[in-house]
């Protein structure tokens, strides 16, 4: 008896994957990238970036675009124009046109959030220029989409991009007293580069992180792995470059009056990559710690008086004294945020000279 309820469970499976719709990736045209440029006023126009396999184990790219007013428009006017069903399951990152952002793009993010066959570890960026234009080009040896999405990555784990995708850009929107901030990227001598990063505020592009600022940006809102930092020692007139092993920062609140005074803490461990001068010292490694702490501070500082003008928050200052004190008035924090005391301090440790040693 129990051999023959297995046989009817076994039967039963057999039967049930023969419900499940299946589609040959050879019949399908699979998404790698897609891109939003605002275009006739009102209207956006969509770009779908298809990776076609040839024999030769090559890829090439094939795009579609169309113009419409939503995201599920587009994909509808575009398999039209396709001989094959466009799915977008491997979608790997999705470009927006910096004017698009300054208008507003949440409706198409909308639509990428609702869609359960995209994975929110999907990238986000917002480009410099026509969308369009640099998905119609060849990049790397794998296709653009995929070219574009190492380049990010591999800015954000190596370099100075602070952590990015769908899932962090969602919960960094829909967290009160914070707001989320993207990659900026621009077209240059016919290649794509990081051009620094953007924060977005109620739905719209509001404040531009420049290159040389992405840093301390990173330091601020994220933790560095293997971020590079190069000052002038001011007295000895030598270049120094520290290279970043680990970084961390904590934010204080203390309250006076009622009102919240920030006290954020940043600390980073590092070893020299390169110095101009001669053989390092004990006391040249002082002077080196205590000129890249003031640095530190400095471009932080400076970096939080452009976040307070822009009345943006993406380091979530408004989050942090929020969860530390019940009923606090989210509506009043935006009038005294740009106005609000921020205090940081910087400790670096150099933990070694390299071959300068």
């Amino acid at each position: 008896m129990p051999q023959c309820k297995w046989l009817v469970i076994l039967c039963c499976c057999l039967l049930l994957t023969g419900c499940l719709e299946k589609e040959i990736v050879d019949d399908i045209n699979i998404e790698s990238a897609e891109g939003f440029d605002l275009v006739e006023g009102e209207k956006v126009r969509g770009t779908f970036l298809i990776p076609i396999y040839q024999a030769d184990k090559s890829i090439t790219n094939k795009t579609f675009s169309s113009v419409a007013n939503m995201n599920k428009d587009l994909l509808a006017n575009l398999q039209k124009e396709s001989s094959a069903p466009i799915v977008n399951g491997s979608l790997q990152v999705v470009i927006f046109n910096k004017k698009l952002a300054e208008k507003g793009m949440m409706e198409l993010i909308d639509a990428l959030e609702r869609d359960s066959s995209i994975g929110t570890s999907l990238y986000l960026a917002v480009l410099e220029g026509e969308v369009k234009s640099v998905l119609e080009k060849e990049y790397g040896t794998e296709g653009t989409g995929h070219y574009i999405m190492n380049l990010i990555k591999h800015n954000v784990h190596r370099r100075d991009l602070p952590a990015s995708n769908l899932h962090i850009f969602l919960s960094d929107h829909y967290q009160e007293g914070k707001d989320p901030n993207l990659p900026y990227l621009k077209e240059e001598n016919d290649d794509i580069a990081i051009q620094g990063a953007v924060v977005i505020k109620d739905n719209k592009l509001v404040a531009v992180v420049p290159n040389d600022m992405l840093f301390y940006f990173k330091l601020l809102v994220d933790k560095h792995s293997g971020g590079t930092l190069s000052i002038m020692i001011p007295d000895e007139n030598e270049h120094v470059s520290l290279k970043s092993i680990k970084t961390d920062s904590q934010v204080k609140v203390e309250w006076k009056n009622g009102e919240p005074h920030f006290h954020i803490e940043l600390k980073m461990n590092g070893t020299i990559r390169e110095y101009s001068g001669t053989k390092v010292n004990g006391k040249q490694i002082e002077i080196f710690q205590k000129a890249f702490e003031e640095e530190l501070k400095k471009q932080s500082l400076a970096l939080i008086k452009l976040f307070q003008e822009k009345n943006v928050d993406p380091i979530g200052l408004g989050f942090e004294a929020k969860s530390r004190k019940r009923g606090f008035d989210l509506k009043k924090w935006e009038k005294t945020y740009p106005n609000v005391e921020v205090n940081v301090t910087t400790e670096v440790t150099i933990l070694g000279t390299g071959i300068t040693e």
